[in-house]
């Protein structure tokens, strides 16, 4: 039977994810923890081994059984890999972002690296919190007295099992909504700022002190600055437009990437919390422009390579496979 405004395609996709998730925390996972006792770093790439499986299943799933094309444009200027961690910062047109984000790191081939900064709440889904845990993700209660404590636990326990990864931050905190939008014109007018129309204007506080506390570690070398932009179908504002079909044809994502020395190369006497906001600042301000062309069809991809043929399709096949099977093996399922 038809749930009113669902369709059963996208239903199933969803169901799939967490049937899977919680089948992989329990029967993978959890056996894991034992090695905490003994070899940490065993722990952990056991840990990412199993978690790159379910990531690429959730592009399997986005790419092939939704039908979503996914491009991933790379600068020509730089190039997009990194020596040590870094942070990935991306405009927020939708609360589905970070879950199409997973189809270009399935391209960068760093679904394991990728750390996601979430609510405090989303800790009690039972199943999928358990794995975004064992992932290390990190979760915030939005009370910066306890966040800043947070944010050292975990950049600084990275640090010490020697663990390469990408912190994604969405600078404007929140995903553009008729609310948002208002906010962030009456943050324009008090500063005396333009209003954007395309993107939010960004808050800095978080992702300068996240940076600053890497920085101070040596564990960051560059910042990834990623735009994303939706052409056709129809823009999936919230989770309930994934569930109704409301999907785009196609996904952009541009990738920039600026060195540490870049930023920092002309100090002027400036601290760097004033320079990270002159740069978030800056590099806002170009998105908006940027996507103004881009929603309105102009040539934008001068600057860009295209790297779609990096997706290896008989690769990406294996995830389904693999789970199909996990599936059969689980007691649970026995009729």
């Amino acid at each position: 039977m038809a749930i009113k405004g669902v369709k059963l395609k996208y239903l199933l996709v969803i169901l799939m994810l967490y049937v899977t998730s919680t089948i992989g925390t329990l029967y993978m996972l959890f056996p894991y923890t034992i090695l905490l006792f003994f070899n940490r770093k065993l722990f952990h790439k056991l840990c990412d081994f199993s978690l790159r499986i379910w990531f690429g299943f959730a592009v399997y799933l986005l790419e092939e059984f939704c039908n979503i094309k996914i491009f991933m444009h790379v600068s020509k200027i730089n190039n997009y890999e990194s020596r040590k961690s870094s942070i990935v910062v991306m405009n927020h047109r939708t609360r589905l972002d970070w879950l199409f984000y997973f189809c270009i790191l399935y391209r960068l081939k760093a679904l394991s690296q990728i750390k996601i900064i979430l609510k405090d709440s989303l800790k009690r889904i039972p199943g999928p919190a358990w794995a975004m845990q064992t992932a290390l993700f990190i979760f915030i209660k939005r009370k910066w007295t306890e966040d800043q404590n947070i944010f050292n636990k975990f950049i600084d326990y990275y640090n010490k099992i020697e663990k390469k990864f990408m912190i994604l931050i969405f600078p404007e905190g929140t995903n553009m909504s008729r609310d948002s939008i208002e906010k962030s014109n009456k943050f324009a007018d008090e500063k005396n700022l333009p209003r954007y129309e395309y993107v939010i204007h960004p808050r800095v506080t978080g992702f300068n002190y996240i940076f600053n506390r890497m920085y101070a570690n040596e564990q960051i070398d560059c910042i990834h600055d990623v735009t994303v932009g939706y052409r056709g179908g129809k823009m999936p504002e919230r989770e309930t437009d994934f569930l109704a079909g409301n999907m785009p044809n196609e996904i952009h994502f541009f990738i920039d990437k600026f060195s540490c020395e870049k930023i920092f190369e002309d100090k002027n006497e400036k601290t760097n919390g004033e320079i990270l906001e002159e740069w978030i600042c800056d590099r806002w301000q170009k998105k908006e422009e940027f996507l103004k062309k881009f929603y309105q069809q102009e040539q934008i991809g001068q600057n860009y390579e295209t790297k779609d043929d990096l997706v290896n399709k008989f690769y990406l096949t294996m995830y389904p496979i693999f789970w199909l099977l996990i599936e059969e093996l689980d007691p649970s399922s026995s009729k």
